[in-house]
C-alpha cells in the first residue's frame, strides 16, 4: 500500500477552454517514474473542497475569493488565481487525510496512473453514546470497570442565565450517564441522574472506584461503584466552591484536586475526603473577570498545574496547606482550556493551538519553557478556539478539540495537523485515548452536539506522514525541536431513543440558539464575600 507520499505536483499555467467561456488551470502530477497532467476549472476546485467537507474533513483551506463577473480574463488576475490553486491544492496534498482520500485521488486521476493500492487513514465512527439534550463536559474511560461514564451541561443562550433561568424556567440542565459493555459487545445505558443545574466536570479513580462529578452549584458529588456493579451508589457531596461552578477535576490515587469559579483551589484526600490544602488565587490573576478554567494534578510531584481564563498557568506545592506558590507560565491572552501530560512535556491547549511545556523536576519550575506549538493552518483563532488537548503517547500522536467541531491530529515531532476531521456539530469539549486492547486503540471525543463518539486509528507512523514539495524540510527528520516558538505563525446509537435528524457533517448548528464564543457567565456575579487570602479555607465543608 501507498500513502503517496512521494507524489509530486503543481499547477503551472492556466489557459482557457476550448469555448473561450472561462480559464482552466493545468496540473502537473509525477508518482515514480510515470508523469501525467490533468486540467481543472475553478469551479472542479470548489466540488473537490465541499466534497471533502461532506465527508467530515475539517480544517480545510478557503476557495479564493470569486469574481462578480464570472470568471477574471486578464493576465494578472488569471496569475495571482493560479497562485492560490497551487498553495490550496499543496495544502490539501501535505495532509495524509485529504491526500489519500477517494474525492482527492480522483480529482487528480491518480488512480488511472497508479497501480498501487492506496491506504486511507481518516478516522471511521465505531459508535455513538448520545443524549441529544445536552453537551458533553466530562468523559472518563473504564475498560476494567466494563464503562463509558459522561458528563453533560446546557449549552444554550437561555441556559447561561444558570440559576436565574432555572428559576424562570425549572427544567434539567445536566446529567450523568454511564454505558455498560455486555459480553457480546453491545452497550446499554445502565445508570442515568438528571440535574436541576449543569454538570461541568467528571473524573474516575479506579483503585478506589470513586465517581467525583463537579456541579455548578459548587458541589462535587461523590459515587462509588462496587465491584462487577456497574450502576454506581452516591456517598457523599463536597462543597467546596461556595455555590460557585465547579470547573474542573483531576484526580490520583491519593488525592483530589478541584478548580472553581470562585477562584478557589482545593485538594482533598480520595479516601478519608478530607480536605488537604486549598486558597484562593485571585491576587494571583491578571484581573478581577479572570477565573480558574482548568487543572492538572502532578501527584508524583506534589503539584497542581491550574490554568486561568487570563492565559496562565499557575505551579503550586500541595504538599502542605496552605499551598505554596512555584511558578507562573504566561500562554498568552487567551484561556487555558485544557491540559496533558506525556512523558517529559506537559500539553497545554489555549487559544487556537496546543502548547508544549517542557515539565521540570520539583524546585526547578522557574526552568520551565515553551519547545513550541502544534497549529491547524486553515483554524484561526478569529474563527475557532481549542477546547480540549490528548495524548497517545505510545504512537507519538497529539489530539485537539476545536469550538467548531474539529478534532486534528497531529505527531509530536511535527507543528502542522496531518489530519483534522470534523467530528461534531460543535465544541469538542473532550477527548480521551485508550490504547491497550479490546477496547483501543480508540479515541473518544465528546461535543456540543451531545455525542461521544468512538474513532478508529489504525494508522502507522509512515501513514501519518506528511506530503511536502521538494523544496521543504521536513519536520520529521528534525526530532521535536522541529516545533520551535510558532507564536507568530499564521455506528451503534446506545442512546434511547434517537434524536439524531441532522448529520454532523459541515460543522453547522441545528439548534436555534447557536453557540457563541463565550459559553461562560461574569464570574464576579458568582463570587462571595468571603475572604480572598491564599489560605481560606473557611466553610469548605458543610
Amino acid at each position: 500500500m501507498t500513502t503517496l507520499a512521494d507524489l509530486s505536483a503543481n499547477v503551472y499555467k492556466a489557459g482557457p477552454t476550448w469555448d473561450h467561456t472561462t480559464y482552466q488551470y493545468y496540473i502537473q502530477l509525477k508518482y515514480g517514474d510515470k508523469s501525467w497532467e490533468v486540467a481543472k476549472r475553478f469551479s472542479e476546485f470548489d466540488t473537490l473542497l465541499q466534497s471533502l467537507a461532506s465527508n467530515r474533513f475539517g480544517g480545510l483551506p478557503k476557495l479564493p475569493a470569486k469574481t462578480l463577473l464570472g470568471s477574471p480574463m486578464d493576465q494578472a488576475a488569471i496569475d495571482a488565481r493560479k497562485e492560490q490553486l497551487r498553495i490550496l491544492l499543496q495544502d490539501l496534498l501535505l495532509r495524509p487525510d485529504t491526500r489519500t482520500c477517494a474525492a482527492m485521488r480522483q480529482f487528480l486521476d491518480v488512480p488511472g496512473h497508479v497501480e498501487e493500492e492506496v491506504r486511507q487513514i481518516q478516522p471511521t465512527p465505531l459508535r455513538s453514546f448520545e443524549d441529544p439534550r445536552f453537551g458533553v463536559s466530562g468523559i472518563c474511560v473504564a475498560p476494567d470497570a466494563q464503562l463509558v461514564m459522561v458528563t453533560h451541561e446546557d449549552s444554550t443562550h437561555l441556559s447561561r442565565l444558570g440559576r436565574v433561568w432555572s428559576v424562570v424556567e425549572p427544567d434539567e440542565l445536566g446529567a450523568l450517564h454511564l454505558w455498560a459493555r455486555n459480553g457480546d459487545t453491545s452497550w446499554k445505558r445502565s445508570f442515568s441522574q438528571t440535574y436541576g443545574i449543569k454538570v461541568r466536570s467528571l473524573c474516575w479513580e479506579p483503585e478506589t472506584r470513586q465517581i467525583f462529578v463537579g456541579l455548578e452549584d459548587g458541589k462535587i458529588e461523590v459515587f462509588e461503584l462496587k465491584p462487577g456493579e456497574v450502576k454506581p451508589e452516591a456517598t457523599v457531596a463536597l462543597e467546596l466552591h461556595h455555590k460557585s461552578p465547579v470547573t474542573h477535576l483531576s484526580v490520583s490515587s491519593r488525592r483530589l484536586l478541584s478548580v472553581g469559579f470562585d477562584t478557589a483551589m482545593r485538594v482533598i484526600d480520595v479516601r478519608t475526603r478530607e480536605l488537604r490544602c486549598g486558597g484562593r488565587l485571585l491576587k494571583r490573576l491578571r484581573s478581577e473577570m479572570d477565573y480558574l478554567t482548568s487543572c492538572h494534578l502532578d501527584d508524583a510531584n506534589d503539584r497542581a498545574l491550574i490554568g486561568t481564563s487570563g492565559g496562565d498557568v499557575f505551579i503550586l506545592d500541595i504538599s502542605q496547606n496552605p499551598p505554596n506558590f512555584l511558578h507562573t507560565v504566561e500562554m498568552g491572552t487567551k484561556p487555558v482550556s485544557d491540559m496533558a501530560p506525556t512523558q517529559e512535556n506537559l500539553l497545554v491547549a489555549h487559544s487556537d493551538c496546543i502548547a508544549a511545556l517542557t515539565l521540570a523536576p520539583r524546585g526547578e519550575e522557574s526552568s520551565i519553557t515553551r519547545l513550541g506549538n502544534y497549529r491547524v493552518k486553515h483554524l484561526h483563532e478569529s474563527e475557532v478556539s481549542i477546547l480540549s488537548v490528548e495524548a497517545a503517547v505510545q504512537r507519538d500522536l497529539v489530539f485537539g478539540g476545536y469550538s467548531d467541531g474539529s478534532i486534528a491530529v497531529w505527531s509530536m515531532r511535527a507543528t502542522e495537523a496531518v489530519l483534522v476531521l470534523q467530528g461534531h456539530q460543535c465544541d469538542v469539549t473532550r477527548l480521551v485515548w485508550v490504547e491497550e486492547p479490546p477496547w483501543g486503540p480508540v479515541l473518544y471525543s465528546g461535543g456540543g452536539d451531545g455525542k461521544v463518539t468512538t474513532w478508529n486509528l489504525n494508522g502507522s507512523a509512515e501513514d501519518f506522514a506528511s506530503w511536502a514539495p521538494a523544496s521543504a524540510v521536513n519536520l520529521f527528520d528534525r526530532g521535536f525541536s522541529a516545533l520551535g516558538p510558532q507564536d507568530n505563525d499564521p455506528a451503534l446509537s446506545a442512546f434511547e431513543p434517537s434524536f439524531d435528524s441532522v448529520p454532523a457533517r459541515l460543522g453547522g448548528y441545528s439548534d436555534p440558539f447557536t453557540l457563541g464564543e463565550s459559553r461562560r457567565v461574569n464570574p464576579q456575579a458568582l463570587k462571595t464575600e468571603d475572604s480572598d487570602s491564599d489560605n481560606e479555607l473557611v466553610d469548605a465543608f458543610h
